[in-house]
């Protein structure tokens, strides 16, 4: 029987709910409470395949991994974590953090500015960023990502490493309000960025991202297509919150989980 794993935090909820149990059950509190993972096995149906989850709360791994002058430090709280997911699984699926661009794209912030993307889209209005400082901005953004998943591939450098990205932004601006979660008096106070900014900066943010991570072996997949708007945000039916995908959008996980082991080598 081959291994694999998928990894993650709150972006694990809907495959759990859906192909595991409840979530809201408590048998999970004590991932938050401790900071010790859960680990248990995640049901795909794939045949010659055992899965398994490994939940944890991202504070728990400490801070992010530093990479400087090409050298990889990586808190001890994060290897840890890491060291939860079963050694001898083949193919490790990550949805470890992945709101970075939350905070920073959700809410409008007081500056108001944009960029040109290279379909020359811009929001009336805006102040104007080059597009070098948005590239660069979005390098900042998702840098915790990065060396998170360096991080995974550090310490397991023969296992398939596929990488899930969080739902692209919901489209639906009347869903997020009312599923503001703990957003609710930033957006009292800046209001929601447009919906056409906010998918500017996340493709910015995985195209450089995914190049990186390609360059170490590591494979980012798209979102689910049947969860996404004809314009390419998370259908607001698909969504659990403000940020995350539902069950719905779970399944279309399961779908591109289930093609990826279709064809994946032995190790």
């Amino acid at each position: 029987m081959r291994r694999f794993a998928v990894i993650g935090s709150s972006h694990l909820f809907g495959l759990i709910q859906h192909y595991v149990g409840p979530v809201d059950s408590g048998a999970y509190q004590f991932v938050w409470d401790t900071g010790r993972p859960a680990v248990a096995e995640l049901p795909l149906g794939v045949e010659g395949w055992r899965g398994d989850f490994v939940l944890y709360n991202t504070p728990a791994g400490g801070p992010p991994p530093l990479l400087k002058d090409n050298v990889l430090y990586i808190p001890p709280q994060l290897t840890e974590i890491l060291g939860a997911i079963p050694a001898e699984a083949e193919v490790v699926f990550s949805l470890m953090r992945g709101q970075e661009f939350a905070i920073s794209q959700l809410v409008d912030d007081p500056s108001h500015a944009d960029f040109l993307d290279e379909d020359g889209g811009f929001e009336p209005g805006r102040r104007w960023m080059s597009r070098a400082d948005a590239l660069a901005w979005a390098a900042d953004v998702a840098r915790p990502l990065l060396t998170t998943h360096l991080a995974l591939r550090q310490q397991f450098p023969r296992a398939r490493l596929v990488h899930l990205p969080a739902p692209p932004p919901i489209e639906d601006e009347a869903h997020i309000r009312v599923n503001a979660e703990g957003f609710g008096p930033l957006f009292a106070q800046h209001g929601v960025k447009p919906f056409a900014m906010r998918l500017r900066f996340y493709g910015l943010m995985y195209q450089e991202l995914n190049r990186q991570l390609a360059a170490h072996g590591i494979l980012s997949l798209l979102p689910p297509p049947a969860s996404l708007t004809p314009a390419g945000g998370l259908k607001a039916e698909h969504a659990r919150g403000c940020l995350h995908g539902n069950e719905w959008y779970a399944q279309g996980l399961a779908e591109q989980i289930r093609e990826v082991l279709a064809h994946a080598p032995s190790v």
